[in-house]
């Protein structure tokens, strides 16, 4: 299969969109070039157009608008999943947050990190999560305290460490250095939107914290991202001017005379921003982190008609008509000579039935004669034999024929599957599927059907070996 590209429309239908791939015919397919095919107990594609076995069409995650992402996220704590999660973090950071006021400064640092701890491994969860896909949020895995609460303090402390550190100085140094305050926000909002970002994708992806600290290699990476980070950072503007907003809503929500319920609500409602941004930055590594290393670079390919099943039905093959013998014509008499009568012409011999020629070419080992005029036959011809097919099906498997290969093997375990020679016609096709054209889902459906329908043959053995393997 080429590699995968952009402009998938179908090569027999230009308006329709391509799911499919044909290697026979080198050719994109929409649903209604494309047939399941029932063979052996298992749904095996196939091309409507020839009969050749079909692969999926995949296109890059990026194909579809970025931007149509990313508007999306703001959805994302507002789901079931969603709102219960900002509850119970919000809860988490509430009490934690709350503890820490009523303790000395050392024992307060215990709930303190609980609040860091929840509120990072939270947003760090969702940059994991999302970038595999989830499209809904669960429950973190916590199993251990340093894992799960101190190391992600650490690493977004440092990670944010341009938005906090910029703020101490100034308030400890303006006064000495007299700066404007004008150009502390100007830094402010450069780490915010430019820097930031990136420091928490390297932070919730595991990335030493020393690294967090190198800006070199933050901007580096941001680089490789391109355009695609820079509209991830452009949205980090007006998920500010929200988040102050929500800020003013969430204040006057604490304020409220509600033990507890007026606390967690309020932190509920500020962490709706944080939750949006992790879901961004999450999508940017879904959609764009093979530019990066990070995963495998086939993840990153999606089918380009998901969900879409093949609605095609196959056609039924042309065969060439074979030539008719020509009518004989009897040569013309010399006139006024009479001569004895000429004995009638014998009719010309019929020509042997192709499927005679293939039998005959097979018995003699003359298998390239028998891949030629087997291409002449119709499909689903069961008057030829099982040994046929199968010695045409195992030579243009050698030959690189994969097509014609199945579709020779397809005829015996669909149209004698209790013939001596099935289960290995079975095996064969199972091998080519899972060897040949990359579709292991496939290869196995057909090692089980073999291993359950003909016990105790050597296909069976050899299909249960490839089983175990797998």
């Amino acid at each position: 299969m080429p590699a995968p590209s952009e402009n998938s429309h179908c090569q027999y239908h230009p308006r329709a969109a391509a799911g499919w791939f044909c290697p026979a015919c080198d050719a994109k397919l929409c649903p209604d070039c494309a047939v399941v095919e029932s063979v052996a107990s298992t749904d095996l594609l196939s091309c409507a157009r020839c009969g050749g076995a079909v692969e999926e069409w995949k296109v890059h995650r990026s194909h579809a608008p970025f931007s149509r992402r990313l508007l999306g996220a703001w959805k994302y704590p507002l789901k079931k999943s969603g709102l219960m999660a900002l509850l119970a973090v919000g809860a988490v950071v509430a009490l934690s947050r709350g503890v820490s006021g009523m303790l000395p400064l050392l024992p307060g640092l215990v709930p303190i990190c609980i609040w860091l701890g929840s509120f990072w491994g939270s947003i760090f969860w969702i940059v994991r999560g999302t970038s595999m896909g989830a499209e809904h949020f669960t429950a973190p895995d916590f199993h251990d305290v340093h894992h799960d609460l101190v190391r992600p303090a650490i690493r977004g402390t440092v990670a944010t460490a341009l938005l906090w550190l910029p703020a101490i100085l100034f308030a400890l140094l303006v006064e000495d250095l007299d700066l404007p305050d004008a150009l502390f926000w100007v830094v402010v909002v450069l780490a915010t939107v430019l820097y930031a970002p990136m420091a928490l994708i390297i932070a919730a992806t595991g990335e030493s914290t020393l690294s967090l600290l190198n800006p070199f290699k933050v901007i580096g990476i941001g680089k490789r991202l391109g355009s695609a980070y820079l509209t991830v950072a452009a949205w980090m503007v007006p998920l500010a001017m929200v988040h102050g907003a929500l800020m003013l809503v969430a204040a006057q929500v604490y304020s409220l005379s509600i033990p507890l319920v007026a606390s967690v609500l309020a932190e509920g409602i500020s962490l709706y921003v944080p939750f949006v941004m992790a879901r961004m930055l999450g999508l940017l590594l879904y959609v764009h982190g093979d530019r990066v290393g990070y995963g495998i670079e086939s993840e990153f390919y999606e089918p380009a008609l998901p969900g879409v099943k093949p609605r095609g039905k196959k056609r039924a093959a042309r065969v060439p008509a074979q030539a008719q013998p020509e009518a004989h014509q009897p040569a013309p008499r010399p006139r006024f000579i009479e001569l004895e009568p000429e004995p009638a012409p014998r009719p010309a011999a019929a020509p042997e039935p192709l499927e005679a020629q293939v039998v005959k070419a097979v018995e003699t080992n003359a298998l390239d004669q028998a891949l030629e005029l087997y291409r002449r036959l119709p499909e689903n011809l069961a008057s030829l034999p099982a040994a046929s097919h199968v010695a045409v099906g195992q030579k243009a498997a050698a030959a690189g024929d994969y097509p014609l290969a199945i579709r020779a093997l397809k005829q015996v375990a669909q149209l004698t599957p209790e013939d001596p020679l099935a289960p290995k016609a079975c095996v064969i096709l199972a091998r080519l599927y899972g060897e040949r054209l990359g579709d292991a889902a496939s290869a196995q459906k057909l090692y089980r059907h073999v291993v359950g329908r003909y016990p105790g043959t050597d296909a069976a053995r050899f299909a249960q070996s490839r089983l175990t393997a797998a």
